[in-house]
């Protein structure tokens, strides 16, 4: 029993300094440290893990420009005994010049046996978020930007995953409804977003792992976007490697299990286009996951996906 209320007073303590960090764009944003912390894309990810898990991150994003991205996000899930079902939430903090946006989202997931060695993860989300625009900033007259705004919206999101123990498929859509906010000469437009991922785990020797994958990102109106990610795993402890997407931009990630339950992750996203490279010095983000079970003798197994 104390172990427990020890366990569930850290996942408190990742609770308050998600929350006392300022937070990426209006539009959903996603982190460059987001392999293994997927319930952000896909709200289907929870029944993968056989634990619980706790991770807050922050991002700075184009270090520079004034009035960068800068988002804070909290996550947490735990899975229900006997059940292979997952229960969850996530809380996130984002902020771009003016606007912010502010959200929590509960999530439940439920694993399907298909086989001895292939399952199927179906999940749901349901919150509600917060949009607002200080215009007190902007130094003008115009009545359009007169008065502050804030409005509440709920969403809801789903997403599937199938998976075994070397690789996984799966398709997720976390903002699942498109809307508009504020008024005709002041508007924001939310899109649905869509995300189609897998990844496989290869052995390349006794010490080292070999994790490609890949992100397909699609935004009402806005396109198609593709992250490729080739990643290493040296002596299951360390986690390096890169990301390559089609907005051209590219990052360098490593992760370093630090303590048994504790893993800490850093990422630098950088501008691979000449034309960027001047405007901003990149972006940085910072994770740290804290790993466990609330049942008593069971043994932390490494994370692949």
């Amino acid at each position: 029993m104390k172990k427990s209320l020890r366990k569930l007073f850290v996942v408190g303590m990742f609770c308050s300094c998600a929350f006392a960090q300022q937070v990426a764009a209006q539009q959903q944003p996603v982190f460059a440290q987001y392999l293994f912390n997927g319930m952000v894309v896909n709200p289907a990810y929870p029944s993968m893990d056989e634990f619980s898990s706790a991770t807050v991150v922050a991002r700075n994003q184009w270090v520079g420009m004034e009035g960068a991205p800068k988002t804070a996000a909290f996550s947490f899930y735990t899975p229900i005994n006997a059940s292979n079902t997952s229960i969850g939430f996530m809380a996130m903090k984002d902020q771009i010049t003016i606007y912010s946006q502010t959200g929590f989202r509960f999530n439940i997931s439920q694993k399907v046996k298909m086989n001895e060695k292939l399952f199927l993860s179906l999940g749901l989300n349901g919150g509600m978020e917060q949009f607002s625009d200080d215009n007190t900033h902007l130094g003008t007259d115009d009545p359009v930007f007169a008065t502050n705004q804030k409005y509440w919206k709920s969403d809801v999101g789903f997403g599937m995953i199938l998976f075994s123990e070397k690789f996984f498929v799966g398709i997720g859509a976390p903002v699942f409804k498109s809307f508009n906010l504020g008024s005709p000469a002041n508007k924001v437009a939310f899109k649905r977003h869509l995300y189609l991922q897998a990844g496989i785990i290869k052995d390349v020797s006794k010490d080292i792992k070999f994790r490609p994958g890949l992100l397909l990102r699609q935004v009402t109106g806005a396109g198609l976007q593709l992250d490729v990610s080739a990643v290493f795993l040296i002596k299951d402890i360390v986690w390096a490697g890169a990301t390559w997407r089609t907005e051209k931009t590219a990052s360098a990630m490593v992760q370093v299990q630090i303590l048994k339950n504790f893993m800490l992750g850093y990422s630098y996203d950088f501008a691979s286009a000449t034309h960027l490279k001047g405007m901003q010095s990149g972006s940085h983000d910072l994770m740290l996951n804290y790993r466990f079970s609330f049942k008593k003798g069971k043994t932390l197994t490494p994370r692949f996906f």
